[in-house]
């Protein structure tokens, strides 16, 4: 019985080894991922908690994607805009600001760490 117990966990190991080494790697194209974000706080016209709406409505407003990132109050929260670039940015800042059946303001989040931007 010993025997076999000594045997059991080496065998688990390369049993596991193989798999992953067969398992196909998860691959992402490069084109992808934005080559920048903007993070920004909107006052909502009217209180809310709902953020998918949020998201949705800034995404659709702002022309890019959009990720929430919390609420600071039922009317201010903050959001991450993906963009591709400086450029891209600024435009999407400024269709989500035109938004203004909406958004009653929208600042750029300046008390937030910029998020890491991806190779």
């Amino acid at each position: 019985m010993r025997l076999l117990a000594s045997f059991a966990a080496p065998a688990f190991c390369v049993c596991v080894a193989a798999c992953v080494a067969q398992a196909p790697m998860a691959q992402t194209a490069p084109d992808s991922t934005p080559a920048a974000s903007l993070r920004v706080l909107v006052k909502l016209t009217q209180p809310s908690d709902d953020a998918d709406l949020i998201a949705r409505r800034a995404s659709a407003s702002a022309g890019v994607a959009v990720r929430y990132v919390a609420a600071v109050s039922p009317q201010w929260h903050s959001l991450s805009l993906a963009c591709d670039g400086e450029a891209a940015c600024a435009d999407a800042l400024q269709r989500l600001r035109a938004d203004a059946a909406y958004f009653s303001a929208v600042e750029l989040d300046r008390k937030s760490r910029p998020l890491p931007s991806r190779p």
